[in-house]
């Protein structure tokens, strides 16, 4: 092989070495660059924050049953002892545009059915005979003042309220809207304080936020209902003398959840 040849073989090998050496030091070099400039890890953190608040609103749900052999009787009873259980009420401190009607039915009651035989015809309702009316006239207290709950109890029993159905404490509009947003901003900053120790143990930081959910808040309803008093016992309910009757309003527990999907880097 002449000296000619080989040279030529020899440039050429160098040439080859010279350009794959090129190519994928270029190829590294846009890779790196592409990696740093995109930016696109990202860490979803879920942040909470609870309270426990008192409730600022009161629901209170009073009916007067009267039961006679007329529905006029029955009626003109009923509405005698609510008007005397509402006169009450007002004096007691209830505000007039505390109370609204939320329930009012005149019913009749039939004969009973003897029925000692198995399989004995029962004839319709409709034919039976009527023996008596009852009148229910249900009445809603809705109050800020949560002190004289217990007084307005034993005064509407007193007055001839004979059941009451409903007792439960609530937040009001103000209240909710201020607990909301206060439980927001702390539900963020928790958020914010999960992403910054986890990106910090793993040598990244936060750089910015892609998006955030907030859940609507949670533990706002009123609390269960208060076992109700029986028409039997409603007037052992409200002692004429002695100690109120004990109504404890007690916390509710607010809470408030944020999804958020921060970018590090």
């Amino acid at each position: 092989m002449s000296i000619g040849l080989i040279g030529t073989i020899c440039g050429l090998v160098i040439v080859f070495l010279f350009l794959f050496v090129f190519n994928n030091v270029a190829y590294a070099q846009s890779t790196i660059i592409q990696n740093v400039s995109s930016s696109n890890s990202t860490l979803s953190v879920i942040g909470n924050a609870e309270a426990m608040v008192k409730p600022d609103k009161v629901t209170l749900t009073l009916s007067v049953e009267t039961t006679n052999k007329t529905a006029n009787a029955a009626l003109i009873a009923n509405s005698e002892t609510m008007n005397n259980v509402l006169d009450a009420l007002r004096s007691s401190g209830v505000k007039e545009n505390e109370t609204s009607t939320s329930f009012f039915n005149i019913s009749p009651n039939y004969k009973p059915i003897d029925q000692q035989q198995e399989g004995q015809y029962v004839p319709p309702i409709e034919s039976r005979d009527i023996i008596s009316y009852t009148v229910t006239n249900s009445i809603t207290v809705d109050s800020y003042n949560l002190l004289n709950v217990s007084q307005w109890i034993d005064i509407a029993v007193q007055a001839g309220v004979n059941d009451v159905s409903s007792i439960y404490f609530s937040l009001s509009d103000e209240k909710s809207e201020a607990v909301k947003n206060d439980l927001l901003k702390q539900a963020i900053t928790n958020a914010e304080s999960k992403a910054d120790i986890a990106t910090s143990t793993l040598g990244l930081k936060v750089i910015g936020v892609k998006s955030i959910s907030i859940e609507a808040l949670g533990g706002f309803p009123p609390s269960p209902l208060q076992p109700f008093f029986a028409k039997e016992a409603a007037e052992a309910a409200a002692p004429t003398t002695g100690s109120p009757t004990p109504i404890i309003a007690g916390e509710q527990e607010v809470t408030s959840t944020v999804d958020i999907v921060f970018l590090i880097g």
